[in-house]
């Protein structure tokens, strides 16, 4: 009788040692298959919001230039500016002018 409890002892704890086992390789598995299932999605996001980033810095560049162009075309249409502008940015001149570029 206590040679059957010492194996009956031995063969709970073999199958309580299997069962932890079990659950080890479950859990382990479980993490390991959201890890791959969320993983994916999760750097796609990152580098959707990379680009976004991206795109709005793009974008501030485009508005600021559009702004300054604006300005620009406004200035142009008053006469004053628009032969100032071109003497500076053409090299035209006026009359009885001369004009000499220095580098």
């Amino acid at each position: 009788m206590k040679i059957g409890k010492k194996v009956g002892k031995k063969v709970e704890s073999t199958i309580s040692k299997g069962k932890k086992h079990a659950w080890r390789i479950a859990t382990w598995s479980a993490v390991i298959l959201g890890l791959i299932l969320i993983g994916r999605p999760l750097i796609s996001l990152i580098k959707t919001h990379r680009e976004i980033r991206q795109l709005n810095r793009e974008k501030a560049i485009y508005e600021a230039s559009i702004r300054r162009d604006s300005l620009l075309i406004e200035n142009l249409k008053n006469d004053e500016f628009l032969e100032r502008y071109a003497r500076e940015r053409y090299f035209m001149q006026g009359k009885n002018e001369q004009v000499f570029i220095v580098e």
